[in-house]
């Protein structure tokens, strides 16, 4: 790269992201979980966004609900089935301008071995030098899906009306980023 100042290509890190989600349990509460295995790359140039890229995948065995009882049963069948699937995956197909610091990240989602087109809400928070001398930059980025779409069980009828889970899943990917080694 010929200008050192400008990183444009970024590792994850993964001792400091998460992908996280959260669902509506039995109507009037939200069940919150984490991934903390998250491995990928991003390519992020704003002055030239035909160049941006993103590559993640999410180890689904690394879920925390803070519940162990609940963990198992989500990673077991019906669920995320982490036997079938130990792995999801986000790969870009196109990065779009929102205004205001603001990206809509379009491309596949790969999910319990169904592939979507998700569109992220995205920021790129900035970067700050360490104190070990190497720079890490952040991202956040944010969307909602129907998990229904990617075979998820529909759940169970409450006698009150409603559903044991929501439809819709909103999902966060808190990032920490380094440069990647040629960088």
């Amino acid at each position: 790269m010929s200008n050192q100042n400008k990183i444009t290509s970024w590792t994850i890190d993964a001792n400091h992201s998460t992908f996280e989600f959260a669902v509506r349990h039995v109507v009037v509460s939200t069940i919150k979980g984490a991934f903390s295995g998250v491995s990928g790359t991003i390519q992020f140039d704003p002055d030239d966004l035909d160049a941006c890229s993103v590559d993640a995948v999410v180890e689904i065995s690394t879920l925390n609900t803070h519940h162990a009882g609940r963990d198992a049963k989500i990673l077991g069948e019906g669920f995320f089935e982490v036997d079938l699937y130990p792995t999801a995956s986000f790969v870009s197909t196109r990065v779009k301008d929102a205004g205001d610091g603001r990206y809509e990240v379009i491309g596949d989602l790969m999910l319990r071995g169904v592939t979507k087109q998700v569109t992220f809400d995205a920021s790129f928070e900035g970067t700050h030098l360490q104190v070990d001398g190497t720079r890490r930059g952040a991202f956040i980025a944010t969307a909602s899906i129907n998990r229904i779409d990617f075979g998820f069980g529909l759940g169970n009828q409450l006698p009150g009306g409603g559903m044991t889970h929501s439809d819709e899943v909103k999902l966060a990917m808190f990032t920490t980023v380094k440069p990647t080694p040629e960088n």
